[in-house]
């Protein structure tokens, strides 16, 4: 009687840490999908993580290129799909298995206003 306790507290161990483990992944896999403007501003390697949890939360189409800057803070110094009228900001390695190019996002602004918002590799 002894043996079958003991084997099925072993077993509800194991489950009971494998659930756990589960959550912890779980949590932490949401942290860091999490958009807040200081990670995105402090690791921009990391944005690549963060950039559809900031499309799906902030309507970034009609923003004024202030109030974009105020979010995202100074867009990447790049030659990369920039032109006079737009805001481009660096994502990090491309999502994927094989990390070959880069991922960027482009805001096209137009009087004053995002008027298109892109996500390129280069």
């Amino acid at each position: 009687m002894k043996a079958i306790l003991s084997k099925n507290k072993k077993k509800f161990t194991i489950g009971f840490l494998i659930i756990i483990f589960i959550v912890f992944v779980v949590v932490r896999s949401k942290m860091i999908h999490t958009f807040s403007t200081e990670r995105w501003v402090n690791d921009p390697q990391k944005r690549v993580d963060m950039v559809d949890n900031l499309l799906e939360n902030h309507d970034l189409l009609g923003m004024t290129k202030e109030e974009v800057i105020l979010l995202l803070g100074k867009d990447t110094e790049t030659e990369y799909f920039k032109t006079d009228g737009n805001l481009v900001y660096y994502l990090g390695p491309e999502r994927g298995l094989i990390s070959i190019d880069s991922e960027w996002l482009v805001l096209e602004i137009a009087e004053n206003q995002v008027t298109e918002v892109n996500i390129f590799r280069d």
